[in-house]
């Protein structure tokens, strides 16, 4: 079987939700998802530009509200509305949160087995444009009543509440890792430990002034364990979940090129890293968001590794309280853990954060010369998926 590599992983930055009313308009608010898309596409075109853009043959792209401008097929409209050409197909996906890193695992598999030679690969989540659950008709519910008894819902809020509970957390614990998460992420900005990752963004601003976007806009440097003391607790009384450590709702879109090893020595491009191990795992929805445990032991089994041979890992901080849940059950080092902070602090726009975080580990095990990474992210109605990555060391 044939190798399948990555060969780059861009993303744009993480634009707001509007407030009105602060008259705050979102950095990409008015920006159109299908566009954030088309840009990736362009730049990642450019940044490998010996690839001839008829060679890409698919684009595989994850959102996890499909209605609005998200509507039909948002990968062949990104293909449509980029200079790739019209025989690029394009396949858009539903994974909820992890879908952005479920398209990459769809790609790399795929080029191994020979049924691509080239694949794009990753997602979006405009959640100003699409909010969460605009996709829901309330009045006629997608989940059937055998469903529900079987599997009682609850929000993802209540969820944090349960995991909580669940792994004997408390609050310092929880707030501390809130307030690292924003600390670590203004560090890495002002170092520029981000800026092979990012694509500016063109916007403009609420007073209709041309902008370049270029950086995640809803870190908060001086969040500190006295100011989140003092949030209100909206999902159970007395609990410990609170707005400043859940992730922020924001705009952005992630992708990742992945070509064969015989396209890398035929256009002289430079492979990245390569994929190990995959695990998709469910649990019970009512609790939704501890599917990273199991399936992070799952993909370190696949791949033949433990929690020690991993220098670096990524995992989406839907709510503080998954991280340190999963780092206490599976004794995973902090220091090795979002050493660049992550969504509690930069945002989580969805269906794109899988990309992200690959983007995100790919350059970090570059910067660190580190070999071995992990990518784990929990996912709506209980799922989650892992990846185990390894650099390529060229």
């Amino acid at each position: 079987m044939r190798e399948a590599y990555l060969i780059d992983a861009i993303r744009t930055p993480r634009g707001r939700q509007s407030k009105p009313k602060k008259n705050l308009v979102g950095e990409l608010a008015n920006v159109h998802p299908v566009m954030l898309g088309a840009l990736l596409v362009d730049a990642l075109l450019e940044r490998n530009s010996s690839l001839p853009p008829e060679k890409v043959e698919d684009l595989i792209y994850s959102t996890a509200t499909i209605c609005k401008e998200q509507a039909t097929d948002v990968a062949r409209n990104i293909v449509l509305s980029s200079n790739l050409p019209p025989t690029t197909s394009g396949v858009h996906l539903n994974r909820y949160c992890s879908g952005a890193l479920q398209a990459g695992a769809f790609a790399s598999p795929s080029i191994r087995v020979g049924d691509y030679d080239v694949v794009m690969a990753g997602g979006g989540e405009h959640m100003n444009m699409c909010p969460i659950n605009s996709d829901m008709d309330f009045q006629r519910m997608p989940f059937p009543p055998v469903m529900m008894q079987k599997h009682p819902l609850g929000t993802q809020g209540q969820a944090a509440e349960i995991i909580a509970e669940k792994y004997n957390l408390n609050q310092e614990e929880i707030d501390e890792f809130a307030v690292q998460s924003n600390q670590k992420a203004h560090a890495a900005w002002e170092a520029g430990k981000f800026d092979n990752e990012i694509i500016p963004v063109p916007y403009k601003d609420a007073d209709g002034e041309e902008k370049l976007f270029t950086r995640d806009s809803h870190i908060k440097p001086d969040t500190s364990m006295e100011k989140l003391a003092k949030l209100p607790r909206p999902f159970k009384p007395g609990g410990m979940i609170h707005a400043g450590n859940s992730s922020g709702i924001c705009d952005g879109a992630a992708l990742a090129l992945w070509t064969s090893d015989d396209i890398c020595k035929e256009y002289g491009l430079k492979p990245r890293a390569r994929v190990l191990s995959n695990a998709n795992h469910g649990v019970a929805p009512r609790e939704m968001l501890d599917g990273v445990i199991p399936g992070t032991r799952l993909a370190l089994k696949r791949a033949g590794m433990t929690v020690d041979d991993i220098d670096i890992f990524e995992i989406n901080e839907a709510f503080a309280c998954v991280p340190v849940a999963w780092m206490k059950e599976l004794g995973i080092p902090r220091e090795k853990v979002n050493v660049n902070g992550g969504a509690v602090a930069m945002g989580h726009p969805l269906g794109c954060t899988g990309g992200v975080l690959l983007a995100t580990i790919v350059n970090e095990l570059e910067r660190q010369e580190k070999r071995y990474g992990l990518v784990t992210l929990c996912a709506a109605l209980g799922m989650s998926h892992a990846m185990v990555i390894e650099r390529i060391d060229n």
